[in-house]
């Protein structure tokens, strides 16, 4: 139907404002304003206008003279918004009234009244998960050519790595390459890749040293958010060290819930509304649930995810963290409106596995729920599962080191929480509470102290029984009655509770009498 066809102009507004809201296009600024552009333009009589310049002009920031038999970007991006158009009109605008089309070989849209009769008589759910993508441009090599081999293994790798993390999508190094051979600056390579975050970096080096300098930018504003200086010794330019270890960092000081891109957004934006989907993804709750845990939040935060795997059944990630959000809710003794929530944590956690097999949160998930159903085996294989990935995600491996400390697997334990502090400082109280237990298992009751105070009461009791017991071990009997007199207070019939308390999560019989017999030390 012709672009001049009798619909209400009102109607045709309302169905592209439907449209937008489609994730492929609330997640893309460009296939967005794209459409926006077009539509409008048309709907104001300047249909004839619409030609591959000015879309060029009014939609991709091109320059004025730009030339576009020699740049093809209008054209790619036409042909991702019918792509769009298509998936949109398959699934969720399956049963609108409007239908707005781009026929091939123009950029007027066409506008069409969908009968009633060939309407679906079931719609598929809308998605609304936002995801931020990720792109990573070739790094400035300064000096000697071989440093651009380097250059270009790390990025490739950056990009590999990161498809491991659910909760971006990422733009292929090939991609981001190609566009930085042709010259194209950094703000419209964001453009043209939809890149919501730019990774940019420079190698240069010495006669001994190589000094290689990581940054990320945020697209929209050109601010950079976070950035990195690494200097390795030249002499093993030859091997992967270099790049194995820088990219470790730089993934986990980035990406995952603890990452910059999420601790970013979370506070910068509000909360408007508990079922506000399209502005909290799953990993933006997740990292508000950790950093400001109450009854309120949490309801809040569980009804969000509820709703997010709703409406997207096949969003691994949101499974994963709905299971993890039920655990929580056992945990603390919220109210989470379901019979067992441990075994609703696994269950979520499972449906997550047999969605995304290589979804790394729900590992986490399901640890922590076997540990707390004491199901040590089950929590042991998932573990190994895990591990058997060779993931790079050291705060996946911090959940899953706490789990093993908390079963009596001591070193194993350790050895991933500790390495996963030391890569990313932004992690959750209880890893403090994992290296605490530790600590005072190997009678490095100093040790004990020191982890438990970094958990800032955040976990009400779980401070105040380690500093206790603790305390008592080293026989400062003053300080440590005055803690347990505190635990009181909060739990009065704590000793006939204490064994069923320590015993929630912890597995090692003989830890739980340990600490039973210093907090007993302490209350004389």
């Amino acid at each position: 139907m012709a672009a001049s066809s009798p619909i209400p102009k009102q109607e045709i507004i309302d169905q592209l404002n439907r449209i937008l809201l489609f994730s492929v296009f609330s997640n893309s600024m460009i296939l967005s304003g794209f459409l926006r552009f077009i539509v409008e333009e048309t709907l104001e009589g300047r249909a004839n206008s619409l030609k591959e310049y000015t879309i060029g002009t009014n939609v991709l920031a091109k320059k004025v003279g730009y030339d576009p038999q020699a740049d093809a970007s209008v054209r790619i991006h036409a042909g991702r918004l019918r792509r769009a158009l298509f998936e949109y009109y398959s699934g969720p605008g399956l049963s609108d009234p409007v239908l707005i089309s781009v026929p091939k070989g123009a950029y007027i849209p066409s506008f069409e009244l969908i009968s009633p009769s060939i309407k679906s008589a079931s719609t598929q759910t809308q998605k609304f998960i936002f995801k931020p993508t990720l792109a990573v441009l070739p790094f400035h090599c300064l000096g000697e050519n071989d440093l651009q081999n380097l250059a270009d293994g790390l990025c490739d790798q950056i990009c590999t790595e990161f498809t491991n993390f659910n909760e971006l999508t990422v733009v292929s190094y090939y991609s981001s390459r190609k566009m930085a051979s042709q010259g194209i600056d950094s703000k419209e390579a964001a453009l043209l890749l939809d890149a919501t975050y730019l990774i940019t970096g420079s190698i240069q080096s010495n006669k001994n040293l190589i000094r290689i300098r990581v940054q990320l930018i945020q697209s929209g504003t050109d601010h950079q958010v976070w950035a990195s200086s690494y200097e390795r010794e030249k002499s093993e330019m030859g091997t992967f060290t270099i790049q194995d270890d820088i990219v470790k960092h730089v993934i986990n000081q980035i990406g995952g819930s603890h990452g910059i891109i999420f601790r970013e957004a979370a506070k910068a934006s509000p909360i408007k509304h508990a079922l506000d989907v399209k502005v909290y993804d799953a990993v933006f709750w997740y990292y508000y649930l950790l950093n400001d845990l109450n009854e309120e939040t949490f309801k809040k935060g569980l009804a969000v995810m509820q709703n997010t795997v709703q409406l997207d059944p096949q969003y691994a990630l949101g499974w994963a963290i709905l299971g993890e959000t039920y655990v929580a809710g056992f945990f603390y003794g919220y109210e989470c409106d379901v019979l067992d929530p441990l075994e609703e944590g696994v269950k979520c956690g499972q449906r997550s596995l047999s969605i995304d097999p290589r979804c790394q949160h729900a590992y986490q998930t399901l640890g922590l729920a076997y540990l707390f159903q004491h199901r040590q085996k089950d929590c042991m294989t998932i573990i190994d599962q895990w591990i058997r990935l060779k993931s790079k995600a050291t705060g996946i491996a911090g959940g899953l080191g706490f789990c093993l400390i908390c079963a009596g697997e001591y070193e194993r334990g350790y050895g991933l929480l500790s390495e996963s502090i030391q890569v990313n400082p932004y992690y959750p109280w209880w890893f403090n509470a994992g290296l605490s237990i530790y600590h005072f298992q190997k009678n490095e009751f100093e040790d004990a102290i020191y982890w438990a105070e970094k958990m800032q009461r955040q976990s009400v009791i779980w401070d105040l029984i380690l500093k206790a017991a603790s305390y008592a071990e080293i026989k400062n009997l003053g300080t440590a009655k005055i803690l347990t007199q505190e635990l009181i207070q909060l739990i009065p019939d704590f000793w006939a509770l204490s064994k069923h308390i320590l015993g929630s999560f912890l597995q090692s019989d003989e830890m739980i009498d340990r600490l039973s017999v210093a907090l007993k030390m302490a209350d004389r």
